[in-house]
């Protein structure tokens, strides 16, 4: 998903932690958001977060 304004880009970043929370919850991890440049983020499951917990990366 892409947010062309600032504004939307809590949205977008819900809708893409609403999505990923599912395949979260069927492997039992936590989620991942990482910030990748300026204006771009991965939203990921992943199995070093725990299960139920959101985890944000800056570099």
């Amino acid at each position: 998903m892409t947010a062309t304004e600032a504004a939307h880009l809590s949205d977008a970043l819900g809708n893409a932690v609403e999505v990923v929370s599912r395949a979260a919850a069927e492997h039992g991890i936590g989620i991942l958001i990482s910030r990748v440049g300026t204006d771009s983020y991965i939203v990921r499951a992943h199995p070093g977060v725990p299960y139920g917990f959101i985890r944000q990366s800056y570099p």
